[in-house]
């Protein structure tokens, strides 16, 4: 057998092997993601909706919307990717979570919104996932910017500049979060109207 079909053969070989041993691992592992990330976001709701005792989900999109946007020349996401309703020891809805998507700079933002299904009001936003620069963008996650959008109803503006001090040097990731709230907010509402 000629020296470069024999490499090629055990080259191939070797790679099916690894593929097959990274698909097993990934198979493996999955399920404990998967569960590991449910925990994750149900602490995150209780965080959002601290009255609910219980919550199921609304509904639950496998992707985000990806949409072309020519003036900044790059995809904008932005959808409201999950819904939940929560409930209280009476299984009355006492308000629901969602979370949306906004574009940042270093890629989509996720955010937690809770909101009291009686007042409409925004209870609390909790950042689920970002790429933001360290430093910069990543105060996000700070409770001084979160907390501005603590009371807001659907009548509010919910925009930089008006309502919602963007943070200084991290404008592109405050605008994120003030569309990802924005936008998602009126999904969710028109679809917690809906259920009831």
């Amino acid at each position: 057998m000629n020296e470069s079909v024999r490499m090629i053969v055990v080259l191939t070989v070797i790679a099916m092997v690894s593929g097959g041993l990274l698909a097993w691992v990934n198979d493996w592992t999955g399920a404990i993601i998967s569960e590991n990330q449910l925990q994750a976001m149900m602490a995150s709701i209780q965080e959002v909706l601290p009255t609910a005792t219980r919550v199921e989900i609304l509904s639950s999109s496998p992707s985000t919307l990806v949409e072309e946007d020519p003036d900044q020349a790059r995809e904008v996401e932005q959808a409201t990717t999950e819904m939940f309703i929560g409930f209280d020891d009476n299984d009355r809805p006492v308000g629901y979570a969602f979370v949306g998507e906004g574009p940042g700079y270093g890629g989509a933002v996720r955010v937690l919104v809770g909101v009291d299904g009686a007042s409409g009001k925004i209870l609390g936003i909790s950042i689920v996932s970002h790429a933001e620069t360290p430093g910069l963008g990543s105060r996000i996650e700070e409770e001084s910017f979160r907390s501005q959008f603590v009371g807001k109803t659907l009548n509010d503006p919910i925009a930089l500049g008006r309502d919602i001090d963007a943070l200084t040097g991290a404008t592109v990731s405050s605008r994120a979060v003030v569309q990802a709230v924005r936008t998602g907010f009126e999904d969710a509402s028109i679809a917690y109207e809906r259920s009831r």
